[in-house]
């Protein structure tokens, strides 16, 4: 997965998200945690809505994105598949919704960085 282009979902190749993102009701900034056992939790994404969890690792410059679905509260609960959980991970995550100023035109939670050892 360090340098797969791509998305997936349970460890399957999906279509990419959209290119245009999905116009949402709150401009407010999502935000996550991710727990040692490589569960993100997050909250403040619109609801029952595909959200995209972007996994980089520092230095490089292609990340894995994993696609998952909010609860109808806009939370996230979401297990990162588990050939990610290695080294040091940069982890966000988007609903789409757009943010000229964000990166790829979308409004992104936080970054969170966590160091798992071993695989």
């Amino acid at each position: 997965m360090r340098s797969t282009k791509g998305l997936y979902s349970g460890g399957t190749m999906v279509a990419a998200a959209a290119d245009n993102p999905v116009r949402g009701e709150s401009p407010a900034m999502p935000t996550i945690t991710v727990t040692r056992v490589g569960i993100v939790i997050g909250a403040g994404f619109l609801p029952n809505g595909e959200v995209t969890v972007r996994i980089t690792r520092p230095g490089d410059i292609i990340g894995d994105y994993v696609a998952y679905t909010s609860d109808r509260n806009g939370d996230l609960h979401a297990e990162l598949p588990a050939t990610a959980l290695t080294g040091i991970l940069q982890i966000t995550a988007t609903d789409h919704r757009p943010d000229p100023d964000g990166q790829c035109g979308r409004i992104w939670s936080n970054t969170y960085t966590i160091k798992f050892i071993g695989g």
